[in-house]
Formats: structure tokens, C-alpha cells, sequence
């Protein structure tokens, strides 16, 4: 069963002009370059979003309560000492027994009898203070501070519904305390495992929880989050359903998490010092880009934005990539070059972007890539090989009859492939180009040819581009408009020469026109992974490991850039 609704909330907004100004997105604000800004980075949103979320401290005391003002400074509410805290949205939730704080924990439905319900009883009056409230509750069994829009209150017990709270105030002997639900963007932290809240956060202004690991900010705490370990702090953002969970923290701690899934943080120095700065480039593209606005957050931690798991498993070398390039970014005629890309490996080649996607960077220009080739003995699936049928390649293209050519129809500068064209059976085309020549078949790259496809007999090229497997069911038209059914064997072809010969099908077998294998198959043979625009990281690598800095890794893959601080 889903989580009941706590009813309205019992306080009106007080909420001073300052902090109505609230979180504005950073695209509101003036987007000069910042050496290491605060970026937001939404973990778990949408369909992700959790009923209840756990922390746990691996270095630092405690954690402090608050929200992020407008300028994404942290204002802070409370505190606590504890080690462990969950912050569970102000539903009925319940505990699920046997779970530790590397899960969520609290679901839905019930799953244990450590239930968190969203009913409570409030005490008369304000308080000044965090602690003036903290010490009132610590006079009642079950009591907490909240902090409800603006004004610091008391409340007692988490009751399944109205007629529970009603008998525990009975029961209880508060005649004077008054029956209290909650908003929808309520949030209560609680001792992980129990029902114990320790602080409750309810505003309908505009304002998010934000929980600060730490007693303060001379330390660089950090958190262990569902089995992962971060830097920063966390909001929390509800508007009437599950909580999303976001990272908040500096560009450099989180480029540093960036590092870590798109690189070995054992690989050389120099490689990684270009990666943090590519990664810094590119996120601050993104923030630009305001891309989750909507969401409450700036970046996403999946390759949507880049890929990002908090901080677990760093070295030396990774915390020196992002120290010795600290504010550092890509530049190209006097702005950040927003799009500095990068893949795995380019398989020999990198390719321009008006070729991939459309869209036209100078700094991101293809060119032959002399260096990967070093290190390919090391490179899994550096040269790969993938064979389809005509009827596999068909239900990619979604095309109604078998596939009977495949031909590269363009191919670029460095001699990756950027049109194709696949024929059916019928004689219908389709013509994929751009990263589509990867993507739509689940290639690895653009760089391969083409082998094989058709059948025993071959197939006849129709206009100088399209092809049939057989002329039967075609026709010819004469210089006098009569029209001749054609066969197999029986047509017959007038040469440049004048001559008269036999019209037979192509044996076939190149990357230009792929028929002839005699078994109705194309193997398709290539290198490199991934889209192979801007930056190879194994390229990167084998740089580096050959005494060239990390100012020449980038320069010799980002065309007319230079690396620097704003």
C-alpha cells in the first residue's frame, strides 16, 4: 500500500525575503567562468527516487541540518552526533529489518514492524534555537526539533494516522498539544533502523534539506551512501513523492569521482591530469547547459552528464590530477570549450564532430591518431569483428525484407565510416550516417569495412548505387519506351566499347559493395570503441607513458585549444 497522506500543514509561512530567494538554478545567475564552483549532482530522481535514504560517516563527526541559500551556501538549522541517520520522506514508511546503511531501507509498503508513520503532536509555542527546541524535546519519550517553514517547533511521536496520534495524546496526558501532518516536501532524518526521529525539515517555500557531514567545514568529511563514498554534503528535494538525492559539492571533489569511472586511478599521472581537465571542461558545458533544471540539480551521475560514483578507491595520482589542475579548463577563442569530448579509444583515427552529430567544433577535428596503436596489445576488443545475417541487420534498420547489400557509402578525411547504405531484398534503401553507422547497428566505432552478404548467385548494382539479388520480376526499358521482362542469364549489357556481353551478377566482397559471400552474411571488422570525437583515453595513456605532459596529450587531440585558469 502506498504511504498516506499526513494532511495539511498546521503552520502558516513566516519566511523572511532572504530566504524566500531560495535555490535559483545556476543558469539564473551570471555564468562567468569559476576556477572550482558548487555543482549539484542528482544520484537518485525520478523513477529512482527513494522513500528513504541512509548515511554513514567514514571520516567526520556527526552531521548539521540545513538548506542551500541562493548562493549555495550552506545555512545551518541543527546537529547530531550520531553516525548513522536516514532521511525518510514524511510518509507512513516502514523499516525493512535485515538492512544496512549500504540499502534505503525504508519502503512503502510494511516489511517489518519498525514503522515511521507521518502523524505527530506538536507542543504549544516557538523556539529561538536549535537547541532551546532540542532540550524541550528531550523532555518527552519520542520527542524531536523540526524546523517548519521558517519556525522552530516541538513534536512528538510518528503516528500511523489521526486516531493514533488522538490516543497517544490521551495517553500521554498533552492535552495542549495539537494533531500535525506535514507538506509534501516534508522530511524527517532518523536514527537508521528505528523510528526515532531525530530532526524534521518542512517547507513550502522553495527550500530543500541539505545535510552537511561534520560538525564543520575545516574538515573534508566522508560519507558512505548506498555502498558508495562521497565528498559534500546532500539535499534532499520532495514535491509529494519519493525524495530525490543529490550530491552537493565542489567541482574538483567531484571531478575526482569522474576520474575514477572514466579512468584507472593507477594509470600515469600525466593521463590522468588530462582527463580531470577534459572531465572539468565538459562539466561546466553541462552546468551551462542547465540540462536538469527541472530535475533540481545540475548534473546527472550517469553518462547522460558523465559517469560519477562518489570517490571510493582513489590513489595519489588522482588526487595530484585534480590538485596540480585545479580550475583548470580547455579554452578556444576566449571561452570554455564546453564540448571537449572523449571515448575510450579512436582505433587509429579520431573523427571532427560535424561529421558524428552535426554540429561543427573546430577544436574538435579529426586527425590520425599515431599513438594508440602502442598500447593495443592491451586494449580489450581493440580491433573487433561482428558478423550479422540479412535478416539480423533488417530488424535493425526495420526494414520488411532480408538485407541483401551493405555498402559504405561515405567515409571521412581519416577514413572512419560516415554513411551507409543497407538494401533490402525489395530494393528499398536506407541510408544511416553520422554516429547512426555505429549506433543503430550496436557497432563499437566507425572505423571498419565490410565484407560479405548476398548469395551464392551475387546481386546486380541498379544506377551506380542500389542492387538486387536477382533480375527476376525486373524490367527493361528500350529506346523505343518497350518494356522487356529481364531473367537471370538472359540479359545482356552494351559496353562503353560498343560490345554486346552477358549481364552477370557481381562477385563482390569490399566495403563498397558487400555482396557475393555466397552465404547471405556480412562481417563487419573494426577498432576502436565508442563515438571517437576529441580526446582518446587510451591514446591519453600511451602519451603519457611515452614522457609527453598532459598540455600535449590535450593539445594534440583538441585542435587550436590552450589549457588554463579563468
Amino acid at each position: 500500500m502506498k504511504g498516506k497522506t499526513c494532511g495539511k500543514m498546521v503552520r502558516a509561512a513566516v519566511l523572511s525575503a532572504a530566504l524566500l530567494a531560495g535555490a535559483l538554478p545556476l543558469s539564473a545567475r551570471a555564468a562567468s567562468v569559476e576556477a572550482d564552483p558548487t555543482i549539484r549532482v542528482g544520484l537518485y530522481y525520478g523513477s529512482s527516487a527513494l522513500a528513504g535514504a541512509n548515511l554513514a560517516n567514514e571520516v567526520g563527526e556527526g552531521y548539521r541540518f540545513g538548506y542551500f541559500d541562493e548562493d549555495r551556501a550552506f545555512q545551518e538549522l541543527g546537529y547530531t552526533y550520531e553516525s548513522a541517520v536516514s532521511m525518510v520522506k514524511t510518509q507512513n514508511v516502514w523499516y525493512g529489518t535485515g538492512v544496512d546503511w549500504n540499502g534505503s531501507g525504508y519502503y512503502d509498503s510494511q516489511t517489518s514492524d519498525i514503522a515511521l508513520g507521518c502523524w505527530h503532536l506538536e507542543l504549544p509555542g516557538t523556539y529561538r534555537s536549535f537547541e532551546e527546541a532540542a532540550d524541550e524535546a528531550a523532555r518527552y519519550e519520542g520527542g524531536f526539533p523540526a524546523w517548519i517553514d521558517g519556525v522552530y517547533t516541538v513534536r512528538v511521536g510518528a503516528y500511523l494516522d489521526q486516531d493514533e496520534a488522538l490516543d497517544a495524546q490521551a495517553s500521554l496526558g498533552l492535552s495542549s498539544a495539537s494533531v500535525a501532518g506535514t507538506s509534501g516536501a516534508g522530511v524527517s532524518v532518523v536514527r537508521t533502523g528505528t523510528n526515532e526521529i531525530l530532526f524534521q525539515f518542512d517547507s513550502t517555500q522553495g527550500l530543500y534539506l541539505a545535510v552537511n557531514p561534520g560538525q564543520s567545514d575545516r574538515e573534508e568529511a566522508q560519507t558512505h551512501f548506498r555502498g558508495s563514498l562521497y565528498f559534500g554534503a546532500f539535499e534532499y528535494r520532495r514535491s509529494g513523492g519519493d525524495i530525490t538525492v543529490v550530491n552537493v559539492l565542489s567541482m574538483d571533489d567531484y571531478i575526482q569521482g569522474v576520474i575514477l569511472q572514466e579512468m584507472s586511478a593507477s594509470w600515469p599521472l600525466e593521463a590522468l591530469k588530462a582527463q580531470a581537465v577534459c572531465a572539468r571542461s565538459y562539466a561546466w558545458g553541462t552546468l551551462q547547459a542547465s540540462k536538469h533544471q527541472g530535475d533540481g540539480f545540475d548534473l546527472c551521475n550517469a553518462v547522460h552528464c558523465q559517469a560519477y560514483k562518489g570517490v571510493a578507491e582513489m590513489s595519489d595520482n588522482s588526487r595530484r590530477a585534480v590538485e596540480e589542475t585545479s580550475g583548470e579548463y580547455l579554452w578556444y577563442n576566449g571561452q570554455v570549450a564546453e564540448q571537449a569530448v572523449y571515448s575510450s579509444h579512436n582505433g587509429g583515427a579520431s573523427e571532427s564532430a560535424v561529421n558524428v552529430w552535426g554540429n561543427d567544433y573546430p577544436y574538435l577535428t579529426g586527425k590520425i591518431d599515431p599513438y594508440e596503436t602502442a598500447v593495443a596489445d592491451r586494449i580489450s576488443n581493440y580491433n573487433w569483428t561482428v558478423t550479422f545475417t540479412g535478416e539480423e541487420l533488417a530488424e535493425k534498420v526495420g526494414a520488411s525484407a532480408d538485407i541483401v547489400s551493405f555498402q559504405i557509402t561515405e567515409t571521412s578525411a581519416t577514413g572512419n565510416t560516415i554513411e551507409i547504405t543497407l538494401t533490402d531484398a525489395n530494393g528499398k534503401q536506407y541510408v544511416e550516417s553520422g554516429d547512426d553507422c555505429r549506433t543503430v547497428l550496436g557497432l563499437r566505432s566507425i572505423r571498419y569495412t565490410v565484407n560479405g552478404g548476398g548469395s551464392a548467385s551475387g546481386g546486380y548494382t541498379i544506377n551506380g548505387t542500389g542492387t538486387l539479388s536477382t533480375l527476376n520480376g525486373a524490367y527493361a526499358v528500350n529506346s523505343d519506351g518497350d518494356v522487356s521482362a529481364l531473367t537471370d542469364g538472359q540479359a545482356y549489357v552494351i559496353t562503353g566499347g560498343g560490345s554486346t556481353a552477358l549481364l552477370e551478377p557481381s562477385a563482390g566482397g569490399s566495403s563498397s559493395a558487400s555482396v557475393g559471400s555466397g552465404d547471405g552474411t556480412f562481417t563487419i571488422t573494426g577498432s576502436g570503441w565508442g563515438h571517437s570525437v576529441g580526446l582518446s583515453q587510451w591514446g591519453a595513456y600511451a602519451m603519457a607513458q611515452q614522457g609527453y605532459t598532459y598540455e600535449d596529450i590535450l593539445t594534440f587531440y583538441y585542435t587550436g585549444i590552450e589549457v588554463r585558469t579563468p
